[in-house]
């Protein structure tokens, strides 16, 4: 990981490790406005940080770069030997790593130093727009993506997946009897159980794929690079963890579960037709087994 590589440079602040006159600026006034016409072109977090690396890279040997910040961080390009940490302001609490294969000359770090102070207004302003759109995207009760969130992931996945071939899969989950927990402890003890519930399926999936609140008592997943076997074991593990998690356990939760995988010219109706029918025959059932569709 990035910081745990060896810093060349821990400064504080951006300001006060080089500093120079007008005189001795490396970057042209020219040349700066182009870089800031650059950076300035999208709110985007993602599109921001690969513009960055792209104009830093057109200037000095650097391989990758890190923004960090208390709500997240983003990473781009790869980890290397030599990384050098800024700050963005002394009360943002964002910082910046930029990554080298071999540390960097004084005339390079000069250069950072200007491309980094060029940056840090169009930085804070897209830090902030991204903390507002992933409170946007997420579920105020469970900290999941919502369902405009599960919408852009599934449209991202789609898209993916028809361009490359690869397959995902999509797991629709009913929590069995929720309704008894409403009536019969009132809907605080409901919002425990739902939290559990989203505390479970977090902990029951993989790094690389995505947990939604759909609505209600009703959860989804996106899972990436999946096959019947993959979406079978998750569901699995899902399961036996609810009968680990004490507040479901006290209530005896069960859950029903759907699953289907993408096809070579699937429509999403047509996925979320195949899981649903899937769930319906798993509530059947007196004790579940979850089956790919």
């Amino acid at each position: 990981m990035l910081e745990q590589l060896t810093p060349i440079q821990n400064s504080m602040s951006y300001e006060g490790f080089f500093q120079f006159s007008q005189q001795d600026k490396l970057i042209s006034d020219a040349e700066r406005l182009s870089v800031l016409e650059q950076l300035i072109g999208s709110l985007d977090a993602q599109l921001f940080g690969h513009t960055f690396l792209m104009q830093l890279a057109a200037r000095i040997p650097v391989c990758g770069l890190t923004i960090r910040w208390p709500q997240g961080a983003l990473q781009w390009g790869r980890e290397a030997t030599y990384s050098k940490r800024m700050s963005v302001g002394e009360q943002s609490g964002i910082m910046v790593s930029y990554c080298f294969a071999k540390v960097p000359s004084a005339m390079e770090n000069r250069v950072l130093e200007e491309l980094h102070d060029i940056a840090v207004p169009s930085l804070k302003n897209v830090i902030e727009h991204h903390n507002i759109k992933c409170l946007a995207s997420k579920d105020s009760l469970t900290s999941l993506g919502n369902r405009a969130a599960f919408n852009d992931v599934l449209s991202r996945q789609f898209s993916h997946s028809r361009r490359t071939g690869t397959t995902f899969g999509l797991l629709m989950i009913d929590m069995d009897r929720f309704k008894s927990v409403n009536d019969k402890f009132g809907h605080q003890e409901g919002d425990k159980v739902l939290q559990a519930m989203a505390t479970v399926i977090t902990a029951s999936l993989r790094d690389t794929d995505f947990a939604f609140r759909f609505g209600g008592d009703e959860f989804c997943c996106v899972i990436q690079d999946a096959d019947s076997v993959a979406l079978r074991r998750i569901s699995q593990r899902i399961r036996r963890t609810m009968l680990e998690q004490p507040i479901l356990a006290r209530h005896q939760m069960r859950c029903s579960i759907g699953a289907s995988l993408y096809q070579d010219g699937d429509e999403p109706d047509a996925l979320f037709e195949r899981a649903d029918v899937q769930l319906y025959q798993d509530k059947q059932r007196s004790y579940p087994l979850c089956r790919t569709a």
